[in-house]
């Protein structure tokens, strides 16, 4: 391992550009590093994995998140410990830390890189670390103050990491009581490397490789052509367009799919591939499936009545990148399958993303039939979007109305990265028809440190048709059977 210094930060911002153009665009992590003062152990938190390692460093656990306040009163709290929280941009191949005792520095491993960038920019190099003179003095700290509080570091770190700090996990529920959604750090480092507002409504400036991403739709007697033919219409060059893998998951539909596309498939510069149920298994099955048989770590979810604007991959592709762990989601438009925006000629030179939304996630108003909403909120007139500062203060379990920080998330359209999620079988096929399967999803993916992020820029279009469940009576009836499902699972036992 070598260790670069970086002792003049103006050569920060270009270092980042030459590395970003040698390798790829960084992961955006957060480190907490606790090391006892006798060496006896060390304490590492990295996505909300727990690494102890006792003084021999021979040995290594991984502690589950169960409760880690209490994890660490069982360690000596008489001896002083050096907490430092880290945050740092992950290459490939190396890692820019920031706020450790040694200032900036990367850590690289053995790498051409290294040197030139040592040459370059006239950086200091160790072979160890700790042969650096401290910049900044590790201060002896206790774990718990006098009277039993959690080290104000250890606490904030939680706070800005989705770490759950106080429950047990015994339930759902209790961990999303927990965990706060603020993800203005991410959003911090995030315009410091692009040098753009990641909430901005303008699609971001083309400067960046897109990587490969795998999209998942799910398909039931839905002629899924517009959908396709929205990807086909991205702003991508061709060589772009051959990064996707595209999955149709044919759910026992009774029509013929497979002939409503046939027209078109010479149309695409995509991989498309295409699996067939013979019998209609639900939406999570089919998801399920599309999941265990992406090729790459990026995924989207889409449904089969959904089109994209041009600039959604693109601007989903950098976010995901940048910020492995979350749940991306745009905005959506309800269009008619009259909408000019559905000629085939113009799916494929790309829709324009829209401003006039009716998506009840930015402006809705509450009614007393809406299942699982806070019946204060009838006849109010309520902004999610704006309300919550973008979501980030859907934190520690509040709600507005019906939604919270799993329901805004909408199946319809998700982004997230597979190494986020550790079971092969992201969505539960306990739900049967409309509904909720979606929160579900993200409620656990929330509970592992995941943050929900809208996207304003781009925004997707839903073709409106007839309820899938065959009549509106039969939607609600799904839907109320769902709730009550999603609530009995967040309140039961739980552990990943």
């Amino acid at each position: 391992m070598k260790y670069l210094i970086i002792n003049d930060k103006r050569k920060l911002k270009r270092i980042i550009n030459y590395l970003i153009d040698k390798e790829s665009l960084p992961k955006v992590q957060r480190r907490l590093n606790i090391f006892a003062s006798d060496d006896s152990y060390q304490v590492e938190v990295l996505n909300n994995v727990i690494s102890y390692r006792t003084k021999n460093r021979s040995k290594s656990i991984f502690v589950k998140n169960k409760n880690f306040k209490y994890f660490l009163k069982m360690l000596n709290n008489n001896i002083d410990c050096y907490i430092n929280d880290i945050s740092f941009l992950k290459f490939i191949d190396c890692s820019i830390l920031f706020n450790t005792f040694h200032g900036t520095i990367i850590e690289f491993d053995e790498d051409p890189n290294c040197y030139y960038l040592k040459n370059e920019f006239n950086l200091e190099i160790y072979e160890n670390i700790n042969d650096h003179k401290y910049i900044i003095k590790p201060k002896p700290e206790k774990l718990f103050d006098e009277i039993g509080n959690l080290n104000s570091k250890i606490k904030n770190y939680g706070i800005k990491t989705g770490l759950d700090i106080r429950s047990t996990s015994s339930s759902l529920k209790l961990r999303l009581s927990n965990i706060s959604n603020d993800y203005s750090f991410l959003e911090q480092y995030f315009g410091y490397i692009t040098n753009e507002d990641m909430l901005s409504t303008k699609s971001l400036k083309r400067k960046y490789n897109i990587s490969n991403m795998s999209i998942i739709i799910p398909v039931f007697n839905q002629n899924v052509k517009y959908t396709l033919l929205s990807i086909q219409g991205q702003n991508l060059s061709k060589d772009d367009k051959k990064k996707l893998q595209v999955i149709l998951i044919d759910d026992g539909s009774v029509n013929n799919m497979i002939e409503d596309i046939k027209d078109i498939r010479n149309l695409l510069d995509y991989e498309l591939d295409i699996i067939s149920f013979e019998h209609n298994m639900g939406l999570s099955a089919a998801r399920n499936v599309g999941y265990s048989i992406a090729k790459y770590d990026n995924i989207v979810f889409l449904d089969s009545d959904i089109v994209l604007s041009k600039n959604y991959i693109y601007d989903m592709n950098i976010r995901i990148q940048l910020i492995p762990n979350a749940i991306f989601t745009c905005m959506r438009k309800n269009i008619e399958k009259t909408s000019e925006i559905l000629r085939q000629e113009n799916l494929l030179a790309g829709v324009e993303s829209c401003t006039d939304l009716d998506d009840s996630r930015i402006t809705t108003k509450g009614k007393s039939y809406h299942i699982g909403g806070d019946r204060s909120y009838v006849d109010e007139e309520i902004s999610i979007l704006d309300d919550t500062d973008n979501f980030k203060e859907l934190s520690f379990g509040s709600q507005i109305e019906i939604y919270n920080i799993s329901t805004v998330v909408a199946g319809h359209n998700i982004v997230i990265n597979k190494l986020q999620n550790v079971s092969h079988a992201p969505f539960s096929t306990k739900f049967k028809g409309w509904g909720l399967e979606d929160a579900y999803f993200a409620a656990r993916q929330v509970s592992k440190g995941c943050f929900v992020i809208p996207v304003l820029s781009s925004c997707v279009y839903h073709i409106n048709h007839p309820p899938r469940s065959g009549s509106s009576a039969k939607k609600k009836q799904e839907a109320n059977l769902n709730y009550k499902l999603y609530t009995k699972l967040l309140n039961e036992s739980w552990e990943e």
